[in-house]
Parts: C-alpha cells; structure tokens; sequence
C-alpha cells in the first residue's frame, strides 16, 4: 500500500492472490480476467471507508501518490500494463503513458516526475508534459552468478544404469552425460558440451557403446558413441518433439525403442537408421517396456479407452502386434527371463477407481497388483512346477555338451501367439504396489514394492516415504518372496543379471552383487563435476523453456499466438540477465504471453540462505508495561495429535495475560528482541519465567519447547473458531467444514469435520484460499447423497442409508484466493445444484499441468497440460473464475475488529433457507406390524 502526502488515505491491492504472485515464480496476472485480478481499494482513515477504482475485470497493481494525485498500473485495456492516473474530484479515469510493446513492471514517482521500468529499460515522464524520456545509467557490477564455475552435476541426476557386466554406472546429470566406475578407474564425462542438454542415456547390451538424446532448439538427436569417449559418432535425427529412450535390444538387428511427448512409441533399426512407429497410447500414459534378450521381441503396455494398461507383444521380424490380457486388468512392467521361456509383469484388477488421479475418488484407494508370468511357448512349463525328483532319460540328440547351436536355441525367445492368456501362471504373493520387475542371474525375480499412502496416519518425516519402500525378491524353488532391502527410490540390473543399481532416498546410489543377502555399497559421485559458464547455460535453459510450451502446452495451436514472434522478442534480453533469478523471471514474462494459469517457471541454481531457525512459541504476543505479554496461546485444538502447542503443555503451560519475563534465564524487557533469545531453540528445552505482573510478582518458571512453524496451529484455531462461531449463531442447527485444499489435506479435512456434523440440520463448507490440487468430485458427491432407505433395530436411534449423509440446506463460501481445484469446487458444487455460492469470484485457473521435463540445473517450467471444459462442450472457468451467488467481499474494517463479514451473510442465509426447508427423510420407523407377515 501507499499513503497520501497528508497520509490521511491508504491505497491498497484488493483481492490480491497469494496463490499466484504477481511476476513471482509463475506467469504473474498478465491477461487474467478472474477472481486474483487484483483492485485498488483507498481507504479514508479519518472517516474509517474504504472505496474501489472502477475496473472490473482488469488487472491493477502498483498504487503511488503524487501529492493527493493516485497512479498505479493496469491492464483495463487488455493490452499492455500502463500507467493510470484516477482523479478523485471526477472520478475519471486516464491511462498517462502509451507502451505498446512491453509491460510496464513497477513505477514510483517523486514531484512531478515518474520513473517506470518497461522492457528492461528505466524511463522517466513529467507528469505536467507529458514528456517520456529514456535513463541512460551505466552500471558494472560484480556480478558472481555470471563467473564461470565449477557445479556439482550430482545434484542433478536425471537417469542412471549399470554396464552389461556392471563395471560402471552410465550417468546423465546436469546436460551431460557420465560413466562412474563401480570399482576401479576414474569418472569420465562422455560429452562435455556447454550450452547442450544431453539427457537419458542407455548403454548398449553388449557394454561396448552409450546412447543419448541432445537437444537443441530445431528438436532433438539420438547419438550413438563409444563408451570409452572415444572414437567415431553417430547422429540419427529424431525430430521436433521431446523423446525418452526406453530400451536397447541387441541380437542380430540391434534397435532402440523410445517414446515421444505425443503418446507414441517408437523405435530405430539401428543398423539402417530407419524409424518406425509402433503404437499411440489413448491418453497421456508412459510406456513400460521391455526386449527380449535375442532381440525378436518387444513386450509393452498400452493404455486402452476403459484406462487400463494392455499388456502387448510385437514381433519386429513379422510386424505384428498381439494383444495378451485382454483389457482385464491394469498391467505393468513386463520383464523377459533371461531365457526367452518366461514373461513376467505386475497386474491389478482392482485399480479402477484410482486410474484417473485426477479425481479425489482416488484418494486412498490401494492399487492393489499381483505378479504373474506367462509361459511363452504353447509346450512351456510354469515356473512354479517343482521337479518330481525321478530319473529323466536323456535323448541320444540331446547328449552333446553345451554346443553352440544349444546355447544360441536356449536364448531364443519362441511365443506361440495363440492361446496366450491361457497360459497366464499367478506367484503365490500378496497383492500389493509393485513394479519394476528384473530377473537376475540366479533366476531370482526382483520387484519394488511400494508403500501406499491411507493405511495409517504417520508423524510428520515419519513412514509412507520412499524409506518404506522395499526390494522384494522370488524364489521359485521356495515359491514365495521376501524383503532383502527397506528404503529404496528405483533400481536398475546389469545386462548379466549379476548387478543391482539402487537409488536411495535423499538421491545417492548403491551397488550391491545378486546373492543370498544384499550388502550395498555407496556409487562415488564425487567425479560428477562440470565447468559451466553461466551466460552459455541461460541461453540454453531459456531455449528449452520456450520449447517446452511450444510442445507440450495443452492447445497446439498456442491461442493462435505466433510462438516464434514471442521468442524473437524476449531472447535478446538473456545477455543482459546478471542472475539466474533474472532468468526466471525473464521466462516467466515470455510464458505469460499465453495469458494462461499453472504457467509456472522457477528453482535453478537461485541464491537461497537458511535462515536463523528461530524457535516459535505458538502465540500472539503484545508489548505492554515494558514487557512483552501473551496475548493469545494457540493450543492445537483437540484431536491434533501432531501440533505441538509449547505454551499450553499441562504441567508447563503459560496463561493468556501473563507476562513473559525472562528466556533461559536473560532478562526480557520491551528493549529486547525475543525472537533474537529464541534462535536456534527449535525442538530445544527452553525455560521461560512467567508470571501475571509485569513487575515479576508472583512469577514461575516453566519449561517449554519451542517450534518452527506456527502455520496449522493458526490454521486450526481459525477453522475451530468459525465452527464454534457457527454452531452458537445458529443453535447448533449448522455445520461448518473448512477445505484448505482439494488434495491431501482437503480429503482429511474433510472426511473429519463433514460425518462429525451429519446430525446438523444445515452446512456451510468453506473453501476460500482453497489452494487446488485435485477436482474434488469425492466432496460433491458425499454432499450431495440422496436417501434410499431407513433401517429399524430394536432399540435406539433408527439408522440410513446412505449412513453419511446430510440432506439440509448447504453453502460453500469463496473467494478470490480459491483456485484451480478451489476453481472445481464451487463449479460443481453449483452444477449438482448442491447449494448456493457465497463469497467473491474464484481464481480462474483449470488448465491443469500433469509433466514436462526438468530444465538442465534442476529448475523448472510447469507447462499447462490440460484444461477443463463443461458438459455443453464450452471452455469455461478459465480467467474467469466461479462467481458467486451472492457476492459479499471480507471488509477489512469489520476484519480488524474480529468480524467475518462473508461467514456472516452465510449464516444468515442458511438460517434463511431452513426456515422453509421441509426435511423429507423420516425421522422414525412407521408403526410395527400388527399382523404376521407384513
């Protein structure tokens, strides 16, 4: 906010939106029509009122003063930001400056002389001419982002696998590619480039070469080189789009298959060059695959229209594709034994209801898959057949030992197409969260499983991490499984099956021989250095940040905006950028040419410092008498087993009005800063003296342990009061549920406060700064359950079905910091005629973001993948938001004397509505039967 020059009016941003920041590390406002468009409010705070500058719709920040003169920035004209001047002895309106083709991004003025920043450029106007005039400021700064450096490409790993005989780990970590030795030798840096990404990289069956993709702005190439470094190199084009390389087959006709960003996959005959297309996925899905060791045989899952994964074979000598289970199930991560005799692949029955993670029903619900094998050939035999232990006789051909000509047989892999499904064997293991599967040299299978979130409700660092996944192992002879190592992220096996690969969480790698027992031993990564010049690596990462909308955002057609006129325009400006947080926000104005939500860039090699750690206390605190004085403690309410409250202990608690008089012993007075006694306390015993005088009579010490955020118990005193504010305003007849999210959080709160409150009459469910997540079709659909039956015991209450549900009146609450899922929300909410809408418009952002690669240092670009449409075929919500029903904002004044002027008009409204509301579920059994058999 500003002040006036008398400093009698405050200009301030309404309905600013802390979800999105403005210029921050998303696509800021720039376009945006919805709900987070923020206003400028003046407040007269003589006469305690406040008014809005006219422009619905438009985006306005930046307030100053000129004397009693108001500017600010706004894009009304839904063009460019300019510079506005309101007159208040009119109320007119004029836009003063004229730039066409950048933002204006800041102002200040002084007398009667604006300075404004527009494309990378200061300029100065004089307010009486009219006048605009360029700054020419010459600065040279030592600028240490810009030095030419040495980084740790180990923080950065992107994929990593062993060699054929698992000699060395084939690494791909900041836009380069490595091989680190498992034992002996030094790390070499295969590519060494500056200002090229070189990503996903494969080591060729037989050890002897890599593979990896380069990008570049005209798309991307597979190159094939010598794993030594050395040697000649082979480029084969792949083309424009983003490409993952999958698998490399060996055998007599050696192939890559790989999959592009378009739902297709693929593969290259490497000795000819020639690409060919396989198949296309139904929705967005990645492909798990896997080749025989002979190379003949491709195994691979394809998405089909019902969601689920078909497990598919495809001969690369016939062409022919042939589908083995039949769209029954959910399959997953195909394997060959290393014999070509056995397939085996994870598969559930049972996933339907989490196939689509958008939506909340999923939350919670287990993916619950079996393993299974597959006997390939018609004459195969289970893996699970124990041997009889009788004497076989050996046929007279059969008696030659170990010839070529049975070596090469006993590799090939022979499929008898027909009657497939028939010969699918399940292992005798539980149904769980399994992938990966590998079979080692020992013909031991392997497999991850992994712990799934919902089956308890773990201490914050505690389980249900990738420290609970574990490393499962099958023995046939045995015919059952078991853990040989907790706490693992992914693993790979050498091309020999003697190797394991494993990833760590916190990203370290281990290695660990196939046997009996695993004994992991820590990959040196110390050698995964690069020398990067920083100029050279930003114009590389805004190259590919530009590439990245242009492939993967959800319209190809870009709004019909020219995507190359757009890079034409901000490129230049990369060999001004001094660091690597310019760049960020250099990609952030570009992306937000596309006026679209969820258009987020940011992380990087930014400058970040850890802060002083100071412990909280979990309260408001007031200087009064020279002391410093507890206004309010926050207890954690009731059920929160995880929020520590340290001044509301029993045994060790503090009292509302009490002075706080010393801390470990130091004196503390009104001179002192507390936080400055309380840093590095986090977790710590700290003894505080306290007492209800500010003189010290009557004091005492008590021991507390302070905390580092106060967050969820501010949060949860909130919530607890309006509840309790509810429920006293309306006679209990209310409910009140808060919904901070629609994702994790959201789910649990509401699955505690809604079947707490079902006996109420009415509900109100707020949603304001509903920070998104999934669309919660979970909430509607509880909230909106009809009555199908009434049931009579004997004694008590008569009980219903659906047994969670309340039929009463119902309105949810927004605002303009409700967004993305908290856009959904409200949506459906009205679309299922559920209840009224109270509050202001939402965000306005349902164009949803679901994957697009990471930028070569670890920073990101979150391209909008998705977008919503209504049941009529309409695009709606987005930059528009949810209006309410009825519109009511928070009036700050009502707010700082403890009023919520929004939960006000919503009680009364329900009330209202219950007045007339006539409850149709009974609420007792009809009268007993009188005669036998009614």
């Amino acid at each position: 906010g500003s002040y006036d020059a008398d400093g009698e009016r405050l200009a301030y941003i309404a309905h600013g939106s802390g979800y999105n920041g403005l210029f921050g590390g998303t696509a800021g406002w720039k376009g945006y029509r919805g709900g987070t468009t923020p206003a400028i409010r003046v407040m007269n705070l003589d006469q305690n009122t406040a008014m809005t500058i006219p422009g619905a719709g438009a985006t306005n920040f930046n307030p100053f003063w000129l004397d009693d003169q108001l500017y600010f920035l706004s894009d009304r004209e839904q063009e460019n930001f300019n510079l506005f001047h309101y007159d208040f002895a009119d109320g007119s309106l004029t836009k003063i400056t004229g730039e066409t083709n950048w933002d204006i991004r800041s102002a200040a003025g002084y007398g009667n002389t604006i300075v404004y920043a527009a494309g990378g450029m200061l300029k100065q106007m004089n307010v009486d001419s009219g006048q605009v005039t360029e700054l020419a400021i010459s600065i040279n700064p030592d600028l240490p982002q810009l030095r030419v450096q040495w980084k740790d490409a180990g923080r950065t790993i992107q994929a990593a696998e062993l060699s054929a005989t698992g000699k060395r780990a084939l690494i791909t970590a900041r836009g380069d590619v490595f091989t680190v030795p498992v034992d002996d030798g030094s790390t070499r840096n295969l590519t060494r480039t500056q200002g090229v990404r070189e990503y996903g990289a494969l080591w060729s069956p037989d050890g002897e070469q890599v593979a990896y993709i380069v990008e570049s702005l005209d798309g991307q190439t597979l190159v094939l080189a010598d794993q030594t470094g050395n040697g000649d190199v082979r480029r084969l084009e792949l083309g424009p789009h983003f490409y993952q390389l999958l698998a490399w087959g060996g055998g007599d006709d050696p192939r890559i298959v790989y999959q592009d960003n378009h739902l297709g996959l693929h593969f290259v005959d490497l000795d000819s060059g020639r690409h060919q297309q396989l198949a296309t996925n139904t929705r967005r899905d990645a492909f798990e695959v896997d080749i025989s060791a002979d190379g003949n045989w491709l195994a691979y899952t394809l998405e089909q229209p019902n969601y689920y994964r078909q497990l598919m074979l495809y001969n690369f000598s016939s062409g022919e594709h042939t589908p083995v289970s039949e769209n029954t199930a959910d399959v997953a991560a195909p394997a060959f034994g290393p014999e070509g005799k056995i397939l085996y692949f994870a598969a559930s029955t049972n996933s339907g209801p989490v196939q689509v993670g958008l939506n909340m029903t999923s939350q919670e619900r287990p993916y619950r898959a079996g393993i299974y094998a597959l006997v390939l050939a018609a004459e195969g035999k289970s893996p699970l057949l124990t041997d009889s232990g009788d004497e076989e006789a050996k046929a007279e051909e059969e008696e030659s030992e170990d010839s070529d000509e049975d070596q090469d047989a006993s590799s090939e892999t022979r499929i008898d197409t027909e009657g497939l499904s028939d010969r699918i064997v399940g292992l005798p293991v539980a149904r769980r969260n399994y992938d990966s599967l590998a079979v080692a040299s020992d013909g031991k299978l392997y497999y991850i499983d992994r712990v799934q979130p919902g089956i308890s409700d773990e201490p914050p660092g505690g389980g249900q991490t990738a420290s609970e996944n574990r490393l499962m192992r099958f023995d046939f002879e045995e015919q059952e499984d078991e853990s040989v190592l907790t706490g693992i992220n992914g693993y790979t096996i050498s091309a020999d099956g003697e190797l394991l690969l494993i990833s760590k969480p916190g990203g370290s790698l281990v290695t660990a021989k196939v046997g009996d027992s695993l004994k992991p031993e820590g990959l040196s990564l110390s050698g995964l250095r690069v020398r990067i010049d920083p100029r050279v690596e930003w114009a590389q990462i805004f190259d590919e940040a530009w590439r990245m909308e242009l492939e993967h955002f959800y319209a190809d057609n870009m709004h019909g905006l020219d995507w190359q006129t757009v890079y034409d325009k901000y490129q230049p400006l990369v060999q001004h950028l001094g660091r690597r947080e310019d760049l960020n926000t250099l990609i952030v104005q570009m992306i937000a040419e596309l006026q679209a939500g969820h258009n987020r860039a940011g992380g990087g090699d930014v400058y970040s410092e850890s802060g002083s750690n100071t412990g909280l206390l979990g309260a408001n605190l007031v200087i009064n008498n020279g002391r410093y004085q507890i206004a309010k403690i926050y207890t954690g309410e009731a059920w929160n087993t995880f929020l520590d409250a340290p001044l509301a202990t029993p045994g060790n608690a503090a009292e509302e009005g009490e002075y706080i008089l010393s801390v470990n012993g130091q004196e503390l007075t009104d001179q002192d800063n507390i936080f400055a006694l309380l840093q590095n306390t986090q977790g710590q015993q700290v003894s505080l003296r306290v007492g209800p005088n500010a003189n010290g009579s009557q004091a005492r010490d008590i021991v507390v342990e302070p905390i580092s955020n106060e967050f969820l118990l501010r949060l949860w005193s909130w919530v607890e009061t309006n509840r309790r504010a509810v429920d006293a305003a309306t006679d209990g007849k209310v409910g009140y549920i808060y919904l901070p999210n629609t994702a994790g959080a959201g789910y649990t709160f509401f699955n505690r406060m809604f079947f707490q409150q079902v006996d109420k009459e009415a509900l109100i469910i707020d949603e304001r700064s509903n920070g998104g997540g999934q669309a919660a079709n979970y909430i509607t659909e509880i909230l909106s359950r009809i009555h199908l039956s009434g049931w009579k015991d004997r004694d008590g209450l008569i009980f219903n079905t659906p047994a969670g549900a309340l039929h009463g009146p119902k309105v949810m609450l927004i605002d303009q910091d409700a967004g993305s899922g908290g856009d959904f929300l409200p949506y459906s909410f009205r679309h299922m005629g559920i209840g009224k809408l109270i509050g202001t418009r939402t965000w306005g952002g349902l164009i949803g973001i679901a994957y697009n690669p990471a930028l070569i240092d670890g920073g990101f670009v979150t391209v909008p993948f998705f977008r919503f449409f209504d049941p009529d075929g309409n695009w709606t919500i987005e930059n528009e938001g949810v209006a309410p029903d009825i519109e009511v904002e928070l009036d700050p004044i009502a707010t700082n004397a403890d009023r919520d002027t929004q939960l006000e008009l919503a009680i009364e409204d329900v009330l209202e509505q219950l007045e007339n509301y006539q409850q149709q579920v009974p609420q007792q059994a009809p009268p007993l039967p009188t005669e036998l058999g009614e």
